[in-house]
């Protein structure tokens, strides 16, 4: 648990950092617009995460919270890419930092993985410090170019790329934490059978499935106006889960219920449906 409250420390700073910047700046920049904008930089890290971490196993987290080291990794990561970037990226937002603040916080970053790997709570594999510093150049460049794009330009493909990215993250929330939990997991035997950790076949299988679910939320939120289109997210997301239940795909365990499942993805779905309407409106 020693490890965990590093994690945690370094979240709250980043969060608090964000919430200030936030607050001192709410007469410059919509509260709303940022906190879209927080969602969307939180997205585009988990994607990258997702493939890095995920995917090519890049490093390791070393939280101290669970024996399975893909639990590690995976708990480590929602602390983290939750916070940090997101908030560099709301930094750089507020306060009009120029692209020189880029390379500070790159460095900043770098600093930081390396103390947390000197204290033993976070591993490189393959992953070097170096990779570190070009990474979080390219992430900050990418959220320093899109925010004016995603403030003034409220309509069309920005938007609707801006609400994809945003969808993605909101409704694929509940899975990792289900998993953590112990409550639920995904099962496909050639997944498991290629990566062969409960943890990582199960996250990498329902990512690629909200994927596809972000898009059809997205499509039915922006393009297809009519309010009956947007029963056909909860519709969907039902049967599916409902299908993933029947062949052993989702699996249930202990005390937890379909049902509960359902519930909860359905909640995440309405509260997107929410966001999107009633922010980022055109002027």
């Amino acid at each position: 648990m020693e490890n965990l409250y590093w994690y945690i420390c370094l979240a709250s700073i980043g969060v608090g950092i964000a919430a200030y910047s936030i607050y001192t700046k709410r007469n410059v920049c919509k509260v709303s617009a940022l906190l879209i904008f927080y969602l969307f930089t939180a997205s585009l890290t988990w994607i990258g995460e997702f493939i890095v971490l995920g995917l090519f196993n890049a490093y390791a987290y070393k939280t101290g919270v669970f024996e399975d080291p893909w639990a590690q990794n995976l708990l480590g990561h929602l602390i983290i890419n939750t916070t940090l970037y997101p908030s560099a990226a709301i930094v750089m937002v507020t306060y009009s930092l120029r692209y020189g603040w880029i390379l500070t916080f790159a460095a900043i970053f770098t600093l930081i993985e390396y103390l947390f790997v000197n204290l033993r709570i976070y591993e490189q594999h393959w992953w070097r410090y170096y990779m570190t510093f070009i990474a979080v150049v390219i992430f900050l460049s990418i959220f320093h170019f899109w925010f004016p794009k995603m403030v003034h330009k409220r309509y069309g493909v920005t938007k609707s790329i801006t609400f994809y990215f945003v969808a993605m993250l909101i409704i694929h929330v509940p899975a990792p934490l289900l998993l953590l939990l112990g409550k639920q997991y995904y099962r496909i035997r050639f997944v498991n059978d290629l990566f062969g950790n409960l943890y990582l076949s199960s996250i990498i299988i329902i990512f690629f499935y909200h994927l596809i679910e972000a898009f059809l939320l997205v499509l039915v939120t922006s393009k297809l106006k009519k309010t009956y289109w947007t029963l056909l997210p909860f519709i969907t997301s039902l049967i599916v889960q409902i299908i993933f239940a029947k062949m052993n795909i989702l699996i249930i365990k202990d005390s937890w219920s379909l049902v509960y499942t359902l519930f909860i993805y359905e909640i995440f779905i309405a509260m997107f449906i929410l966001i999107e309407k009633y922010t980022l409106k055109p002027s």
